[in-house]
């Protein structure tokens, strides 16, 4: 996985282990950034609003060691953050890894419900190419009325 930079605006608000974690996971010592994140992730408060974004941290580097029970986790962290999305594009890298493309496409898609100009999240979307809905959603893609309209409507969009 070639892109994992952090996309937190605010490291003000954020505890000094998470961002130790976060340089470890950019410079990909892994097993120090789990250490980072879990201590970080531990020591929060349950309201605190940075708590599912460490949560989802946490989670990714788990992933990257090949634990099982980080992926939970950042299902856990995505199910419970309403703002952020940095936990959605975790939960995505995080399904990527376990290549569940389908997955981490849903990931992508709920963050940028959250968070249409997330830099990360519109970035690993074109890295899996993600298609935009087809023209006539209850027909196949290949179906010849999709193709035709679909190009109609492409044409229409460059002029």
């Amino acid at each position: 996985m070639s892109y994992l930079k952090a996309n937190y605006r605010n490291s003000a608000s954020c505890c000094d282990d998470f961002i130790s974690g976060i340089n470890y996971l950019e410079e990909r010592s892994i097993s120090k950034a789990v250490y980072r994140f879990s201590r970080a992730y531990l020591c929060i408060a349950d309201n605190d609003v940075n708590k599912m974004k460490y949560a989802s941290y946490y989670g990714l580097a788990r992933v990257l060691c090949g634990d099982k029970g980080g992926l939970a986790l950042c299902h856990y962290a995505s199910q419970h953050e309403k703002k952020d999305g940095d936990v959605f594009l975790n939960l995505a890298r995080a399904e990527y890894v376990y290549k569940n493309r389908k997955q981490a496409i849903d990931a992508i898609q709920q963050g940028l419900k959250l968070d249409h100009q997330h830099m990360g999240l519109l970035l690993m979307s074109e890295m899996l190419g993600v298609r935009q809905r087809s023209a006539v959603p209850f027909l196949s893609r290949s179906h010849l009325l999709n193709r035709v309209v679909g190009r109609l409507m492409r044409r229409r969009s460059q002029k």
